[in-house]
């Protein structure tokens, strides 16, 4: 997993660059500030096993599909955590 920034935490909810609201503590934080100890990641394209990244910010899913890294993956029913 790369950072814990709460920008990457299922429960941040942005509403612009720079902040967003942390829905486990109800309040505004800054993006980039370190999470808390309920830091929860949010899934991604790039951390499921069935990702196979092919160029620097492209991939494909399941070895047929076009996906980027960073695409949310919250209602995927084939998503699982590689645990690289």
């Amino acid at each position: 997993m790369e950072n814990k920034y709460h920008i990457a935490c299922e429960d941040y909810l942005a509403i612009d660059v720079f902040k967003g609201f942390c829905g486990m503590k109800k309040k505004i934080v800054h993006a980039d500030e370190e999470g808390c100890e309920d830091f929860e990641p949010v899934k991604r394209c790039r951390f499921c096993t069935h990702f196979t990244p092919t160029e620097e910010y492209l991939g494909l899913c399941m070895g047929k599909e076009t996906a980027y890294p960073d695409l949310l993956a919250k209602t995927c029913c084939d998503f699982e955590w590689n645990e690289k």
